[in-house]
């Protein structure tokens, strides 16, 4: 069953330390490490065309690569 629902803020920081625990300080998408305050949590398939919140749907990402990538499926500047 897929969540198309946005999520509060405390399951947004919630989501955010686990991914957090997996994948490090790093953008998925430039590799560049940053502060977990500067890191945005990124849909790889976006609520928009179907995505959901379950974990395996979200990546972290820093402002810039999240913003230009948009409601995308491609990586950000594709």
């Amino acid at each position: 069953m897929k969540n198309s629902k946005r999520m509060n803020s405390k399951q947004n920081r919630s989501k955010k330390s686990q991914l957090f625990d997996v994948f490090g300080s790093q953008c998925f998408w430039c590799r560049h490490r940053f502060p977990l305050n500067e890191l945005t949590i990124d849909h790889l398939i976006p609520l928009s065309k179907g995505g959901s919140n379950l974990l395996e749907n979200l990546r972290l990402a820093c402002v810039s690569c999240n913003r230009s990538r948009g409601n995308s499926l491609f990586p950000p500047g594709r």
